[in-house]
C-alpha cells in the first residue's frame, strides 16, 4: 500500500534496482549498529515501514510483538520500501539509503544488517516471484517463501468532482477534458487507463496530466482519483479518500463489466461490492473489484523451525490484529495460500498441524 511505503509505478516502468551496498568504511551517516543478527542468532531483520500508521509498519509491529514471548528480537528496518521489499529480501540486502520520505515520517535512522525477512502486498511478492510488472527487467526472484497472508481489504474506486459533469470516464477524451488525474499508476489501477486511452502523452496533448496522490490536502488540485486503495482506514495510502470526498462531494462512477473481468484475470484483483457508506458520498452499492492481504515473507534459506515459530506466533496472536488502524484479519482458509508463491516448509508443517491446509 503505497503514499508512503506500498506506492508503485504503472507496470514495467521501475528499472532493477542496484542492490544496497554495505556500509563503506568510514560511513556512518544514518546507521543504527544493531549487533549480531541473521539465522544464525534468534535477532532477524524484519522489512517493515514507518511508524506512522503504514499498513507494513504496524504490521512489522504485530510481527515483533507476537514473537517476542518465543525468544524471538525482530528488530524493525523502518525504511519506506515500497517496491524494493521483495527484492531486498530476496537477495538479503542491507536496507536501501534514507530518502526524504523517511527522514519526514521519522525513519531517521538506517539498521546496519542484513534483512532476513519482510512484510509487502500480496500480489507484490507474487509478481517479484513470477517477474512480472515491476518486477519483470529484474525479475524473477523464485527463493521467496509466504510465511502468512494477513488479509486487508481495499477497493478500487473512481471518483469526480461533480463540477466536472462527467458520467464515464470514456468522455475525458472524446471531449479532450483538460483535468488533473490523480492516481498511483499500479498494476492493479494503470488497466483503467489503458481501457480508456489515456496515456500520459495522450493526456498531456490536451492539458491534462497524472499526478501522484502523495501528501494529499483538501487544496490538492485534481478533479479525477482512481486508485485501489480506496478504504476509510486513515492509513497514509487511503486516508485521502475520506478527506476529499468530505470537502469535494464526490462523484462516485462505475467501471463497466468487461473492464473489471480483465482486471481479475490479470492484475490478480476479485470482483467485489463497494457498498453503501463504505466512504462518504458512495450512495449506492458499486460493482467494482479489489484486492486484500499483505504477507510475511521470508526466502527459503529461513530455518523450518524459525518460520515455524514466525506462523505460530502470528496465528496464536491474531485476535490483536482488530486494534490497528486498517481493518486486519487472519482467514485459516487463505493464511497459507501464495497465490503461487510456495509457502515456506516450516510454516506449512504449523499449518498443517492446525488443519488450515493438508
Amino acid at each position: 500500500m503505497l503514499a508512503l511505503c506500498l506506492s508503485v509505478a504503472a507496470a514495467g516502468s521501475v528499472a532493477a534496482q542496484p542492490a544496497s551496498p554495505p556500509p563503506a568504511p568510514g560511513d556512518e551517516s544514518h546507521w543504527q549498529e544493531v549487533g549480531a543478527t541473521g539465522f544464525a542468532t534468534k535477532r532477524l531483520v524484519l522489512a517493515s515501514a514507518c511508524a506512522e500508521a503504514c499498513p507494513w509498519g504496524e504490521l512489522g509491529e504485530f510481527v515483533r510483538d507476537a514473537m517476542k514471548p518465543a525468544g524471538y528480537e525482530i528488530i524493525l528496518c523502518r525504511n519506506c520500501n515500497r517496491t524494493e521489499g521483495p527484492r531486498i529480501v530476496a537477495e538479503a540486502r542491507f536496507p536501501p539509503p534514507l530518502v526524504d520520505d523517511d527522514l519526514r515520517h521519522g525513519t531517521v535512522k538506517r539498521i546496519k544488517a542484513r534483512i532476513d525477512f519482510g512484510i509487502t502486498e500480496a500480489s507484490m511478492m507474487k509478481w517479484a516471484y513470477e517477474g512480472k510488472f515491476i518486477y519483470a527487467k529484474d525479475g524473477p526472484y523464485p527463493n521467496l517463501r509466504l510465511i502468512a497472508r494477513i488479509e486487508d481489504p481495499t477497493y478500487l474506486l473512481v471518483a469526480v468532482k461533480p463540477g466536472l459533469g462527467i458520467t464515464s470516464l470514456a468522455e475525458i477524451r472524446e471531449r479532450r477534458l483538460p483535468v488533473r488525474i490523480l492516481t498511483w499508476m499500479q498494476p492493479s489501477e494503470a488497466p483503467v487507463l489503458d481501457y480508456y486511452g489515456l496515456d500520459r502523452e495522450s493526456l498531456k496533448s490536451w492539458g491534462a496530466s497524472i499526478v501522484t496522490p502523495k501528501d494529499v490536502t483538501a487544496e490538492t488540485p485534481f478533479d479525477v482519483i482512481i486508485s485501489s486503495l480506496a478504504s476509510p482506514a486513515n492509513n497514509p495510502e487511503s486516508s485521502f479518500w475520506t478527506k476529499l470526498t468530505v470537502y469535494h462531494d464526490l462523484d462516485y462512477l462505475e467501471l463497466p463489466q468487461d473492464l473489471r473481468d480483465q482486471m481479475v484475470a490479470k492484475v490478480d484483483m476479485v470482483h467485489t461490492v463497494a457498498r453503501w457508506g463504505v466512504l462518504p458520498g458512495v450512495d449506492r452499492n458499486i460493482a467494482s473489484v479489489g484486492r486484500s492481504g499483505e504477507v510475511v515473507f521470508a526466502r527459503d534459506d529461513m530455518p523450518d523451525d524459525m518460520a515455524y515459530a514466525a506462523a505460530k506466533a502470528i496465528d496464536e496472536n491474531r485476535g490483536e490484529l482488530k486494534w490497528f488502524v486498517r481493518p486486519y484479519s487472519i482467514d485459516p482458509r487463505t493464511v497459507g495460500d501464495g497465490k503461487g508463491v510456495p509457502l515456506h516448509p516450516g510454516a506449512a508443517r504449523y499449518y498443517r498441524e492446525k488443519g488450515y491446509i493438508k
